[in-house]
């Protein structure tokens, strides 16, 4: 309890700090949203995963459920580090507090960066486990596409404890498209094994 007290509490205080940022902001900037399912069909059992975020400025705020493990819900506040050009860079380094069947604080960081056709995503997060340090664990989850139009394909790769296989970090391909708002695609890790993995994903964004 020592723990998840002192956890909560530097959660809270970070949170405070964010918000404090957020009201010196000017009112007319917008803030933008985005929506994100995730299902999965595994060998033993499926899943559905849901990601949302906000943003506002340099603020980032994320929620998400059923990512770390089952029945667990996660919230995160961030910090949006950009550079453009004709390449692009963005780094978002974040803090977060996981709570349900796995309890924990968790640093985070997402990285995206984009070269004409070209552009890489990755998310990772260390989760401190209240439970012992023997459950830390680190999750990760990354792409590398072309885009062409609204179609975007790749290779994508994610290490988690969301369902058991017996590959350390998964391998796969994806491919999705954009029509309007809406993203649809669909992910197949492990292929051509006992312990392939189909993901199918829908998001928004507003």
């Amino acid at each position: 309890m020592d723990k998840l007290f002192a956890a909560l509490s530097v959660f809270f205080v970070y949170c405070c700090q964010s918000f404090a940022q957020l009201q010196q902001d000017s009112l007319k900037s917008k803030w933008t949203f985005s929506a994100n399912g995730y299902y999965y069909i595994v060998p033993e059992d499926n899943s559905l995963t849901f990601i949302a975020t906000a943003d506002h400025k340099r603020l980032h705020f994320e929620a998400r459920y059923n990512y770390e493990d089952r029945n667990t819900a996660s919230a995160f506040t961030g910090w949006r580090i950009a550079a453009n050009g004709e390449a692009e860079l963005e780094v978002v380094p974040m803090l977060g507090i996981v709570f349900g069947s796995t309890n924990g604080v968790a640093p985070g960081l997402e990285l995206s960066a984009a070269f004409r056709k070209l552009d890489f995503y990755s998310e990772s997060e260390y989760v401190f486990d209240f439970s012992g340090k023997e459950n830390n664990f680190l999750y990760t989850w990354g792409e590398f596409a072309i885009n062409i139009k609204s179609f975007r394909t790749g290779l994508s790769w994610q290490r988690t404890l969301l369902y058991q296989t017996d590959y350390d970090i998964q391998h796969g391909v994806f491919a999705e498209y954009s029509f309007g708002k809406l993203t649809a695609g669909a992910y197949y890790f492990n292929p051509f094994s006992g312990d392939n993995v189909v993901i199918i994903s829908l998001g928004i964004d507003f």
